[in-house]
C-alpha cells in the first residue's frame, strides 16, 4: 500500500514523534533551569539551542512558542505538571528534574489555552501521548475571554475533577499588594486579560525623509512575499509602527541592515517623546543598556548635539556602538559608568538626563512571562534601593532649568511613584513637569503609568522633572 499523501510542510508520523520528543526535552530543560535557577527563559533557551546545533528552524520555533505559552499559563498549567517537578519548584530547589515523562498533556494544553487549535504535528503527537484527540477541540471559539478558557482544560484532567482555576493564579500572589493602583474604571481582571495576550512587535522608523518613512511597510512587505506583514502606524506617536506577529526575521531584512528602523516597544518610544530633546542639546542616557532610547534621542535631535550613553556593562555599550553605526548616528558617545557617583565632568552640564533604571521588568510580562514566577517581593526592595541610588547619582548632572526623566518598564509602586516621591522630598530643587502623554494625548501632572491597553504595549512608568533655575 502506498503511503498517504501529506500536505506541504507536514511531517510523517515518525518525524512528528521525533520532533515532539525533541521539543518536549528542550522545553522541560529550559523550564527546569529558568524556574530553578531564576534565570531568564530566553537566555536558557539560547544556551540549549547553542548546545544542540542539530535543531532546525521549525524545531526552534515549536520549542520557543511552546515554552513561552507554558510560562504565560503556568499559574494554571502547574496543576498538570509532574508531581516531582512541582514539589521541587515549590520547595525552592535549584536543580529541578528535567525528565520529560508526564509533560505531554501540559505542553499540548498550553496551545489550547492560547486558543491555537491549528495544532502543529508535534502538538498532535503530544495529544496522542496523553490519549487525547484533536477532535475534542474542534469547533471551539478562537477568541474567548481568559476566564472562559478554563473549561477547555477539562479533558486534560481525565478522570479526576478539574481543580479550581482563578484568574489571580495566572499572576504571582504578591502582585495585588505591590501593583500601582489601577484606574478606577479598570478591574483587576482586565489587567489579567491583557497580560495573557501575545504582544505585537513595535518598530521605530529611523528614515530621515518622512516620504521614505511612509514606504517602510511596502519595503518590508516586499521582503516577505510569502508572509505578508500587517504594519500599521500609530495614530499619535510619530515614527511608530505596529507589526502583528508573523514569525518574520526582521533583523535579517535589508531595511534593518541599512538602519532604517529599530525594534522598540511603543511604551519605550513614548519615553523619548517625554524627554523631548532638541537638536544641538546635550543629553545623558545614564543607563543606556543596548541603547534603544539613546538611538531615539539621537534621532529626535537630528544627529546634532551630543547623547552621552553610559552603562556598567561594556558588552551592552559594544552592542550600542554597532547599532549607532548601522543607523548612521555620529552624535552618540559611549562611556562606562557604575551608577554610584556623579562624574565631576558631568555636573551641571546636561540639558537633559534620562534615568531608565534597572527594574523588575514587570511591565514586560507579556513578552517575558517567566518574570512572573522569578520576581519576588524581596527583590523589589533591592531594585528600589538601586533605583534611588542611580537617580541620586545622575541628578546633579542636570543643568539649572534642565530636564530629568526617570523611567522603568514596571507597573509596581515601589519602583515608580515611591522612588520619585522620595527623590523629590529630598531634592526640592526638582519639580514635576506637566506634559502631554504622547501615547494617549492626555494631559498629566508629571508622572505617567502606561498600561498595556493604552496602546497594546508594555506597561511603563515615566516621571518628568525640571531643575529650578535658582
Amino acid at each position: 500500500m502506498s503511503p498517504s499523501p501529506r500536505t506541504p510542510g507536514s511531517l510523517s508520523p515518525s518525524r512528528a514523534a521525533t520532533q515532539a520528543r525533541s521539543a518536549a526535552q528542550a522545553v522541560v530543560w529550559v523550564m527546569a533551569r529558568c524556574l530553578g535557577q531564576h534565570r531568564p527563559a530566553d537566555r536558557c533557551l539560547h544556551d540549549y539551542c547553542t548546545q544542540n546545533h542539530q535543531l532546525g528552524s521549525r524545531d526552534r520555533r515549536i520549542i520557543s512558542e511552546t515554552l513561552f505559552s507554558v510560562l504565560r499559563w503556568w499559574g494554571w498549567l502547574q496543576k498538570l505538571a509532574p508531581q516531582r517537578f512541582l514539589e521541587a519548584w515549590k520547595e525552592g530547589a535549584q536543580d529541578l528534574p528535567d525528565h520529560t515523562d508526564g509533560w505531554e498533556a501540559l505542553l499540548a494544553a498550553a496551545w489550547v489555552l492560547e486558543n491555537r487549535f491549528d495544532f502543529p504535528p508535534a502538538v498532535m503527537a503530544w495529544l496522542r501521548s496523553a490519549e487525547l484527540y484533536p477532535e475534542l477541540f474542534q469547533g471551539l471559539p478562537a477568541d474567548i475571554p481568559v476566564a472562559e478558557r478554563r473549561r477547555n482544560l477539562r479533558p486534560f484532567f481525565r478522570s479526576q475533577a478539574m481543580p479550581p482555576l482563578s484568574l489571580e493564579e495566572l499572576l504571582p500572589p504578591w502582585l495585588p499588594r505591590e501593583l500601582t493602583p489601577l484606574p478606577s474604571d479598570i478591574p483587576f481582571s482586565t489587567l489579567v486579560e491583557w497580560l495573557q495576550k501575545r504582544p505585537p512587535v513595535w518598530l521605530r522608523c529611523q528614515e530621515e525623509d518622512p516620504r521614505a518613512e511612509a514606504t517602510l511597510p511596502l519595503r518590508l512587505a516586499q521582503e516577505f512575499p510569502q508572509s505578508p506583514l500587517r504594519l500599521a502606524p500609530h495614530p499619535k506617536l510619530p515614527h511608530a509602527f505596529c507589526l502583528r506577529y508573523t514569525g518574520a526575521n526582521l533583523r535579517g531584512t535589508q531595511a534593518f541592515r541599512e538602519g532604517r528602523f529599530e525594534v522598540q516597544d511603543l511604551a519605550s518610544q513614548a519615553v523619548g517623546f517625554v524627554c523631548a530633546p532638541r537638536p544641538g542639546q546635550q543629553w545623558w542616557d545614564a543607563c543606556a543598556g543596548g541603547g534603544g532610547k539613546s538611538l531615539q534621542l539621537a534621532y529626535l535631535m537630528k544627529n546634532r548635539g551630543v547623547v552621552e550613553a553610559t552603562d556598567l556593562r561594556t558588552t551592552k555599550l559594544e552592542e550600542l556602538k554597532l547599532r549607532a553605526r548601522r543607523g548612521g548616528f555620529s552624535n552618540i558617545r559611549l562611556r562606562e559608568w557604575q551608577g554610584t557617583h556623579t562624574p565631576e565632568a558631568y555636573r551641571d552640564r546636561f540639558d537633559g538626563v534620562l534615568v531608565d533604571t534597572p527594574c523588575s521588568c514587570a511591565g514586560t510580562w507579556r513578552r517575558t512571562p517567566d518574570g512572573r514566577w522569578n520576581t519576588t517581593e524581596e527583590s523589589l526592595q533591592e531594585f528600589s534601593r538601586l533605583q534611588r541610588q542611580i537617580l541620586e547619582a545622575a541628578a546633579p548632572a542636570v543643568k539649572p532649568g534642565g530636564t530629568l526623566v526617570y523611567s522603568t518598564c514596571s507597573m509596581l509602586k515601589a519602583e515608580n511613584q515611591d522612588v520619585v516621591d522620595a527623590f523629590l522630598d529630598a531634592h526640592p530643587q526638582f519639580i514635576l513637569t506637566p506634559h502631554i502623554d504622547p501615547v494617549t494625548g492626555n494631559a498629566c501632572l508629571g508622572m505617567t503609568q502606561h498600561w498595556p491597553w493604552d496602546g497594546d504595549c508594555d506597561a511603563m512608568f515615566t516621571a518628568k522633572m525640571t531643575r529650578r533655575k535658582q
